[in-house]
């Protein structure tokens, strides 16, 4: 053992005693449960904020009557979008003055119809039937801005003589993949950029487009054949398929439109 070093140990660490943790019950406040049906009620409804709670009936309808006018604005500025894109793809005006003229206009529908929704779920019958009318009186008055323009045709009375009568072609595509009316404008300018069309209107909701092409007689440009307005269409990204193809019309024809099934006018053949 002479010459060996003993080895220490150090001494053993005392157990270690944690307090138990107590942690207190959570308290969570019951929860109202949500109103799936329709109420009458006419005084201390909410208008979007809890605040604004009209105290009297006259309060409460008038203020239904300006939600009925919200929901009128809306439908008519939403359908007013594409002659607004149009104008500004037709006027003079700067790219920033035109997108911030776009952007007001998003900010404006797009706030309009989160506060429509919200108080369209309120199940409040006469505020649900308020912003209801308000759509359709939207429609009633501006319907129309999604007609496709009409074109006249010219009297021979208003035709130059020096000039060879001419003959124009309505075909009619269906168009899908649109969603908005941004679409809309894309498909149009993508028709019009066809040479030969003279005219093209989208409607979003039947989902089809209307293109009036045109052929000089003696000589001059033949109508653009459907092929080419169908890849026009494609290249937006949107699929489309010809639906009446030659409905032509031309001095030689009355100004008539006549249904052409071989997808020719038969004053251009």
């Amino acid at each position: 053992g002479i010459g060996r070093r003993s080895r220490v140990y150090p001494p053993p660490m005392p157990p270690m005693h944690m307090p138990p943790m107590h942690m207190p019950p959570m308290h969570m406040p019951p929860m109202a449960p949500m109103v799936m049906s329709f109420g009458a009620a006419t005084s201390g409804v909410p208008f979007l904020f809890s605040s604004w709670k009209p105290a009297t009936p006259a309060a409460f309808f008038f203020a239904c009557a300006l939600t009925m006018a919200a929901a009128a604005a809306l439908e008519v500025a939403l359908r007013a979008l594409p002659h607004l894109e149009r104008r500004l793809a037709r006027g003079g005006r700067r790219l920033a003055h035109r997108n911030l003229l776009r952007a007001a206009h998003t900010v404006a529908t797009t706030g309009l119809s989160y506060a429509l929704m919200l108080l369209a779920m309120s199940f409040n019958v006469y505020i649900f039937a308020a912003v209801i009318l308000g759509f359709g009186l939207g429609a009633l008055f501006a319907g129309h801005l999604h007609e496709p323009p009409k074109t006249r045709p010219p009297r021979l009375a208003e035709m130059d003589s020096a000039n060879p009568p001419t003959c124009e072609q309505l075909s009619v595509l269906r168009v899908s993949g649109m969603t908005c009316a941004a679409c809309v404008v894309a498909v149009e300018v993508a028709l019009r950029s066809v040479a030969g069309v003279t005219a093209a209107a989208v409607d979003l909701e039947a989902g089809s487009a209307t293109v009036l092409s045109s052929s000089g007689g003696g000589g001059g440009l033949s109508a653009p054949p459907i092929t080419q307005m169908l890849d026009a269409v494609e290249k937006t990204g949107r699929t489309a398929s010809a639906v009446v193809v030659g409905a032509a019309f031309g001095p030689s024809l009355g100004h008539e439109p006549v249904g052409m099934p071989t997808g020719r006018a038969a004053c251009c053949r």
